[in-house]
């Protein structure tokens, strides 16, 4: 199986042991296709955190089972390719615990950053 897989099955049974980042540092040894812990960002910066536009730019839907909202700030993401600031980024929300997935909310282009 992949990284990306065998931790949502993990996460929905509550055997992950933590976040995602932290299980790409502990891979199982039959994990295949690692992806890199390096690449992994749990949270925004600061900055990010308080700029009402940036944080919109990453606020994504999401059920209602989620959140009341149907809305959600997705800090977590995955640094494609280089890594850069041009480099596209992957948003998710874990909620393994809780409905049993990890939600995509976006895929593309880095948002908008002190470096944008």
């Amino acid at each position: 199986m992949s990284t990306t897989q065998d931790f949502v099955n993990a996460s929905a049974a509550g055997s992950a042991g933590g976040d995602f980042r932290h299980w790409c540092d502990n891979l199982p040894d039959d994990c295949e296709n690692p992806f890199p812990s390096g690449k992994v960002k749990m949270k925004e910066s600061e900055t990010v955190d308080n700029n009402a536009e940036w944080r919109r730019q990453r606020t994504f839907p999401v059920p209602k089972a989620v959140d009341r909202r149907e809305k959600l700030f997705m800090q977590a993401h995955l640094r494609i390719g280089g890594g850069n600031t041009v480099s596209p980024r992957l948003y998710f929300h874990d909620d393994g615990p809780g409905t049993g997935f990890v939600y995509v909310g976006y895929i593309g282009p880095h948002p908008d950053n002190t470096q944008t």
